[in-house]
């Protein structure tokens, strides 16, 4: 993994971890067709390597365990950038140090709103259990569970598009937040130029209403 990737992070930690799924008003359940798929993603295992890619919601998948290797931390949000950058540094560096081998592109983790105090964690998705334990960072299974998945296209100062869409697609199937949201940058900015066409994945974890 590139570094120089790592430090473009800082961009997307700025921007988009200003908005959140809880901090806008639900929309009208008529705004927007309902499409149960809560009760298919109860009885069905989804390899994430299969889900659509196409731009906007693509549903709700049940989404199976990830394997990771995670640095938990908190900041004011001024501070943020600063502390995700050290912590994917020291990621990448204890991941090599385990003998871990990276399985998929970096996420995160986010807990709360708090712009005085948010609460975070970066992640690498990783292959295999190491043999040994990280210094710092910790192996963790990320749980599988009903996720409600939306792909976005675009400079990650958009972002706040896909978080309105997805306020309005839990209104309107009468669904509630369940854990905390997961991002992952599969686009490498590095490598791709053009700011239309990366691709940011974002999984909110749901429970039906009752």
């Amino acid at each position: 993994m590139k570094n120089s990737f790592f430090r473009f992070i800082l961009v997307v930690t700025v921007v988009s971890l200003t908005f959140s799924c809880n901090n806008s008003k639900d929309a009208k359940s008529n705004e927007i067709q309902v499409n149960d798929s809560l009760q298919r993603a109860l009885t069905e295992k989804t390899n994430l390597d299969k889900i659509a890619n196409t731009p906007g919601i693509a549903g709700v998948f049940d989404v199976p365990e990830m394997l990771t290797i995670c640095k938990m931390d908190s900041a004011p949000m001024k501070n943020v950038s600063f502390k995700v950058a050290k912590n994917y540094s020291v990621l990448e560096t204890e991941m090599n140090e385990v003998g871990a081998e990276l399985d998929g592109m970096p996420g995160m983790l986010t807990y709360n709103n708090d712009t005085a105090n948010f609460i975070f964690e970066c992640v690498l998705p990783i292959k295999t259990f190491p043999k040994k334990q990280p210094k710092t960072c910790k192996i963790v299974v990320l749980e599988a569970c009903p996720m409600l998945i939306h792909n976005f296209y675009g400079p990650y100062n958009h972002l706040f598009n896909a978080y309105d869409a997805i306020r309005k697609y839990i209104a309107a199937n009468k669904l509630q937040q369940s854990g905390p949201m997961r991002e992952f940058y599969l686009s490498d900015p590095t490598v791709e130029k053009d700011p239309a066409k990366w691709q940011t994945r974002i999984m909110v974890p749901v429970i039906k209403v009752k």
